[in-house]
């Protein structure tokens, strides 16, 4: 049996979406329900539902052999993972956000407020301008409109809530997609599964 390990919050009605074009059958996963894992013994899958960022985690210490994790997460922890496809549906941007439009002065020092502060430190760290970061767990839009910070390094779709806060969207500094991701030695052990999967979804031209 494969274990297969799907997100909880924004990236979970793109991966059943897509998985349903494919023909690879979750039934009775529940998206509404509170069961954290469940079996199909018909397709030999057991399905987990884990949140976005404990999921690299169960992936990369073979708990999951393979799951559905934004690449915005993907970039921010550490592991080994095997990326074999990127979904193409569900893409959103990271972005820099604040009250005004445009960057910082050259030589000028902000503070800069996100819950990905390893990718803020790559970001600024190629920038004439420096930053110090604060990382909270959400609403980050709330640091720059009650100048907690100058600026928030966080995930845009539609741009609703910064119009509905007074705040813009400066610069798009990474485009954001849904991603399978395999344990590399789980590989090995399905191969022929999880070919299959990929071949499929790539059929159904949900995956790039």
């Amino acid at each position: 049996m494969i274990r297969f390990a799907l997100p909880k919050g924004r990236n979970l009605e793109t991966a059943l979406a897509a998985f349903r074009a494919a023909g690879i059958p979750l039934n009775g996963f529940d998206a509404a329900g509170r069961s954290l894992r469940l079996r199909i013994p018909e397709t030999g899958i057991e399905v987990l539902s884990l949140k976005d960022w404990d999921l690299p985690l169960y992936v990369g210490h073979g708990v999951a052999d393979c799951g559905i994790v934004g690449s915005d997460v993907l970039e921010e922890v550490d592991g080994d993972l095997l990326v074999p496809v990127r979904f193409r549906e569900g893409r959103s941007r990271m972005s820099l956000i604040g009250r005004e439009a445009g960057l910082p002065a050259a030589g000028t020092q902000v503070r800069l407020a996100t819950k990905y502060p390893n990718t803020a430190r790559r970001v600024v760290a190629g920038r004439p301008w420096g930053a110090e970061i604060l990382k909270l767990s959400g609403s980050l839009e709330l640091a720059p409109v009650l100048r907690l910070a100058e600026l928030a390094l966080d995930i845009v779709q539609t741009g609703r809530t910064l119009a509905e806060n007074g705040l813009v969207e400066i610069e798009t500094v990474a485009e954001v997609t849904p991603c399978l991701v395999v344990n590399r030695a789980s590989y090995q052990r399905h191969r022929a599964l999880l070919n299959d999967w990929i071949g499929r979804l790539e059929a159904a031209e949900v995956v790039s």
